[in-house]
């Protein structure tokens, strides 16, 4: 048996080395978790605006082009827990914070990102922003994606010199550009029957975090923006109407009964056009400039109001 084991061990050798190499190569790889990290690390305590949610809100909100310091700590299918680990996890560190904004939309009640299919972005969280999971292979880079996925990213990185950050210095997603731009007819039916009713199971408990959300920023003095983020035409007829009427209700009603939130629904709102979408229901460059100048706008907006005034700030549009 001692010398089954010996010889087990030196013919594994070559493939336990391999995977530990690989697991080091692409730790190393430079991306964008890491970097939201690394800057909120640094710089959590000067952020007057804080910008989290799914990638309607990474590719549609630049904060650059905002009057206060912002940060954009949205990224692709992050979803509402991941939002409040987030903010916990500085909990201490946002002293210069005035505003959470933050988009839910037909989907956001309706999923977990554990359960969806991205959940392989699960390990991101754990690895580079120390948000821990219950699950083992969310520790390793390796043991999270299919093996050739691998191989790829560690070529395009150390041999092909490519880069793999793909977000701004203030965390705007910065691939969706107007010359990119996909056919909407097709993009808006596929997004549209992806995101139905992912689990009716998970609206209460999505509700109660993103209470727990609004909850924790007004016991520290925090307005939070709610809004239903634009879409085009072929997206938005294809949508369940029940499914969004419970969405749009439920934020009605919470910024009802919170002070400290309001919301605004710009899934119909006409002055988004045809060229401001990469596909139909995310924006691109030009679409992301006038959102970011809408929430701008807003925050002033919300800045006059006196404290206990904040407000629906459109009519209801399902």
């Amino acid at each position: 048996m001692k010398k089954f084991i010996t010889n087990l061990l030196l013919f594994l050798s070559p493939i336990i080395s391999s995977g530990i190499l690989m697991e080091v190569l692409l730790r190393r790889i430079p991306n964008d978790y890491q970097y939201k990290c690394y800057y909120l690390d640094r710089n959590s305590n000067d952020i007057s605006v804080l910008i989290l949610g799914s990638s309607h809100a990474y590719y549609g909100i630049n904060p650059q082009l905002m009057t206060y310091r912002s940060f954009n700590a949205a990224y692709v299918a992050q979803s509402l827990f991941y939002d409040w680990q987030i903010i916990k996890k500085y909990d201490r560190c946002w002293h210069s914070l005035k505003y959470i904004v933050l988009p839910v939309d037909y989907f956001s009640f309706y999923g977990r990102l554990e359960n969806g299919i991205e959940s392989w972005r699960v390990k991101n969280y754990n690895i580079y922003y120390g948000i821990r999971s219950c699950n083992y292979t969310d520790n390793s880079e390796l043991l999270s994606n299919k093996l050739l996925s691998n191989v790829g990213r560690i070529k395009s990185t150390y041999i092909n010199h490519e880069s793999t950050v793909f977000c701004s210095e203030f965390g705007w997603g910065t691939e969706y550009t107007s010359q990119k731009r996909k056919d909407l007819k097709s993009t808006g039916e596929v997004a549209a029957k992806r995101h139905f009713l992912i689990n009716r199971g998970y609206f209460n408990e999505n509700v109660a975090v993103l209470e727990s959300i609004i909850k924790y920023a007004d016991k520290n003095h925090v307005k939070v923006i709610l809004y239903t983020s634009p879409a085009y035409k072929t997206y938005v007829q294809n949508l369940n109407r029940e499914q969004l009427g419970r969405t749009i209700n439920m934020l009605y009603a919470i910024s009802k009964k919170y002070n400290n939130v309001s919301y605004i629904n710009l899934l119909n709102d006409n002055s988004f056009t045809q060229v401001d979408f990469y596909d139909a229901d995310h924006l691109d460059d030009l679409g992301a400039k006038k959102l970011t100048h809408k929430m701008d706008s807003l925050l002033f907006t919300t800045e006059k109001l006196p404290a206990g005034k904040m407000m629906c700030l459109n009519k209801r549009n399902i």
